[in-house]
């Protein structure tokens, strides 16, 4: 059986190359979750970078919502032991097989592959199996901030509210690809 998980992250920068600060996942049945700080240092030293334009939004959310920085940066853990937790939580959550998801199929997840790629860890996960919830919200009509988990901007909160109304557009469409019964 599929099971269906969400990754939200929270970067220094908005390619793949960029420093992850925080990665949150939530499994779509149940919203059992995780989420991890990573080490800046130990990502630095692999050579991902700062985009000086995401830290000066990170300036700008700060101020507008307090504590999202701390969030993303508090308690970080060392880089590759933290890789190979996440690893293991999606092999617990998913021992069959995981479709990941994130908002925008060129971000959370291509990020987090190339952080694996450059710290020689193996990503749990396989390109074909990243889906995209904003197509998905596209096609059923949802609007995402609708399900928002506030305070935004902490990958766990984004990656719950972004479940959540990933559930409700699934089952949306579910409703209308279901064969009509004749009365």
């Amino acid at each position: 059986m599929t099971t269906h998980i969400m990754t939200d992250i929270e970067t220094l920068g908005t390619r793949p190359g960029a420093i992850v600060l925080a990665a949150a996942f939530v499994r779509f049945s149940d919203e059992a979750q995780m989420t991890v700080n990573l080490s800046l240092p130990d990502q630095e030293a692999l050579g991902l970078e700062k985009d000086p334009d995401t830290l000066r939004w990170w300036a700008e959310q700060e101020a507008k919502h307090p504590g999202a920085w701390a969030a993303a940066t508090s308690n970080a853990q060392p880089l590759v032991p933290a890789l190979q937790y996440i690893a293991q939580w999606i092999a617990w959550a998913a021992p069959s097989d995981a479709l990941v998801w994130c908002h925008g199929a060129t971000f959370d997840a291509p990020l987090l592959g190339e952080l694996y790629r450059r710290a020689n860890v193996p990503c749990p996960w396989k390109f074909w199996n990243i889906r995209d919830t904003r197509t998905l919200y596209d096609l059923a009509g949802i609007n995402p901030k609708e399900y928002a988990v506030p305070p935004p901007h902490i990958a766990l909160n984004d990656a719950i509210g972004q479940t959540r109304a990933a559930n409700a557009a699934l089952a949306i469409l579910s409703r209308a690809h279901a064969p009509q019964v004749a009365a």
